[in-house]
């Protein structure tokens, strides 16, 4: 399976457009990133690119293992493939990105789908 680096910023309630391949077709869609500064992680939302319809909300950016990591796993039915949140640096603080260091050590790539 081929993996896609979302370009993300440590800027609580950001929004970007990005396009992925989901299987053989390309999907639009719109992810809107905010920091829980209560519960101290990114939560994200993430809505159809031609409509603007939500088609997933609130799913919390947390690191994990494969496939268990794949934080879209539980909304495959949603047919928008995979998506996982990946440290970089062994330096990073934490075991999931913070306030300051989504974007830097810890990336967001995603993935064509669930192949198995």
């Amino acid at each position: 399976m081929a993996w896609y680096l979302i370009p993300l910023d440590a800027i609580p309630n950001q929004e970007i457009s990005v396009t992925v391949e989901v299987g053989e077709e390309n999907v639009a869609l719109i992810l809107n990133l905010r920091y829980n500064t209560e519960g101290e992680f990114w939560k994200i939302d993430i809505s159809d690119g031609n409509t603007g319809n939500m088609l997933i909300s609130g799913v919390p950016l947390l690191t994990g293992e494969y496939p268990s990591a794949d934080i879209l796993r539980q909304f495959k039915y949603v047919g928008i493939g995979s998506a996982l949140i990946v440290r970089l640096s062994d330096g990073a603080r934490g075991d999931f990105p913070d306030i300051d260091n989504l974007g830097t050590d810890y990336v967001l790539v995603w993935g064509k789908g669930d192949e198995g």
